[in-house]
């Protein structure tokens, strides 16, 4: 019965979010068509629609559903937060408002303005939060009264296995209901202080027996995990939900996690390759973006050329080695901002550094010239760095790219941050640059790494813009 209600909850709110958005566009069209009243609706239909516009219509009914599908967490998970919802169905609404701008732009719709698009978004949006604040509310409502409510049998019974089901208890918006705890044999039952229904070896005839909903396992999986598998096993056999718990040191890693085959052999992948529409797109955010700029800023590229000449001897560009992804070495291109030997007074200035770790630093470096000073200041030393993005060194958005010298005296803790193609800008850029220590400064490039998604590099880059034109942290 639970099952087909969560079915039933799952299919109607898909259902509910593509009639929002049929009557959205509807409405959308018809404001556009200048219809005010229900009487004047035949209006919309009267015209020839071209087949072109037809096509696209059923274009973006696909897309549309592939979108929510993506964004939108269609789920009775009972740990899915309301923000978490509203935020996957906010990016879906986002990205078919997008979606529709480029159709009416392609298939050639005439009613299909910024305005009426802004229309779309806001019914859809609307709507589409009202539902999910009203679903949740009549949940909690529910679960309040004690119905709707899960049984949850606890697997472990450490100190940290009794905090989780106490807070599990005690949000009773979750729904949880704690039908008991088993230790995982009879040492563990005989230190413990809970009342136990058993042992692991009973763990089969409770579940037969017991009406339990699911099973939270809370036992180190390092350990254990000849047990966790049979816990799963068992769970999969009599159609009973496994939850597990792992530490917080291996949470990270785990959601990395992919079951895979491998010539009829099943294969568990860690850290598989992004998702490869996503790094599709952002390749083409990179080739795109960098490009635009580029033609943008031209006649800033010949003015800064000709004051680096001017200034002092040496080249416009500096070419510096640098560590890409995986090690793969690139030449990193920069306005030159100091003098043609600065390299070889680095190591008459090593005292002087400034920032910890391996990365060299100095405020007030005396090998910076006139024009370089203001560059730096400003960030436009980094632009021919746009040459790297659009060749595919480097990306708009990543880590920024260490030397191999700085590489050599890394942590291994460090090391992951070359694991992707590094970036012109990134989360250390716009949250303090050269005010952060050096710790700071990787664990930045960790959670970068470890969270990243388009939405993330969207809103980096739109970061950067106040940061480089505020010159905050710069040098």
């Amino acid at each position: 019965m639970i099952r087909l209600r969560h079915k039933v909850f799952i299919h109607g709110l898909r259902i509910y979010d593509q009639f929002v958005l049929a009557v959205s566009l509807f409405v959308t069209v018809a404001l556009a068509k200048g219809v005010t009243s229900w009487i004047q609706i035949p209006i919309i239909f009267q015209r020839e629609y071209k087949l072109i516009e037809s096509v696209g219509l059923i274009a973006m009914l696909i897309a549309w559903t592939i979108l929510f599908n993506r964004f939108v967490k269609y789920d009775t998970n009972r740990f899915v937060s309301l923000y978490q919802q509203i935020y996957g169905h906010a990016k879906a609404s986002t990205a078919t408002a997008f979606l529709l701008l480029l159709a009416g732009a392609i298939f050639e719709f005439e009613t299909l303005g910024l305005k009426s698009i802004a229309v779309f978004w806001s019914l859809n949006l609307i709507f589409g939060i009202i539902a999910r604040v009203v679903v949740r509310l009549l949940l909690v409502l529910t679960r309040q009264i004690d119905s709707n409510k899960r049984n949850v049998l606890i697997v472990g019974t450490d100190p940290d296995t009794i905090e989780l089901s106490q807070r599990i208890a005690k949000n009773r918006e979750l729904g949880y209901r704690i039908s008991g705890y088993i230790a995982l044999n009879d040492e563990e039952a005989s230190q413990s202080s809970l009342e136990l229904l058993g042992t692991l070896a009973d763990l089969e005839v409770i579940l037969e027996k017991e009406r339990i909903d699911e099973v939270l396992i809370a036992l180190p999986f390092e350990k254990n995990v000849e047990q966790v598998l049979e816990i799963v096993r068992l769970g999969y056999e009599l159609g009973v939900v496994v939850r597990y718990t792992p530490s917080s040191k291996h949470a990270h890693i785990l959601k990395t996690l992919h079951l895979e085959t491998y010539e009829g052999c099943y294969v568990l992948t860690f850290f598989r390759e992004r998702h490869v529409l996503q790094l599709l797109v952002k390749r083409f955010m990179d080739l795109a973006g960098s490009a635009l700029i580029l033609i943008l800023l031209s006649p800033l590229f010949a003015l800064v050329a000709l004051l680096v000449k001017l200034d002092s001897k040496g080249p416009i560009f500096f070419a510096q080695e640098r560590v890409g992804m995986n090690k793969r070495s690139f030449k990193l291109l920069k306005f030159r901002s100091m003098v043609v030997n600065a390299e070889e007074l680095k190591a008459q200035l090593a005292e002087q550094n400034e920032v910890d770790g391996p990365v060299f630093k100095i405020k007030k470096d005396p090998r910076i010239t006139r024009v370089g000073r203001f560059i730096r200041k400003t960030s436009i030393d980094e632009l021919p760095q746009l040459w790297n993005a659009l060749v595919g060194d480097i990306s708009l958005v990543g880590p920024r790219p260490p030397l191999f010298g700085e590489v050599e005296q890394y942590d291994w803790l460090f090391r992951k941050r070359i694991s992707i193609k590094p970036g012109i800008t990134c989360l250390w850029q716009v949250s303090g640059r050269n005010n952060l220590s050096f710790e700071e400064w990787m664990e930045l490039d960790k959670q970068y790494i470890n969270n990243w998604s388009i939405w993330l590099d969207i809103k980096i880059l739109l970061l950067t813009i106040p940061t480089v034109l505020l010159g905050r942290g710069a040098s």
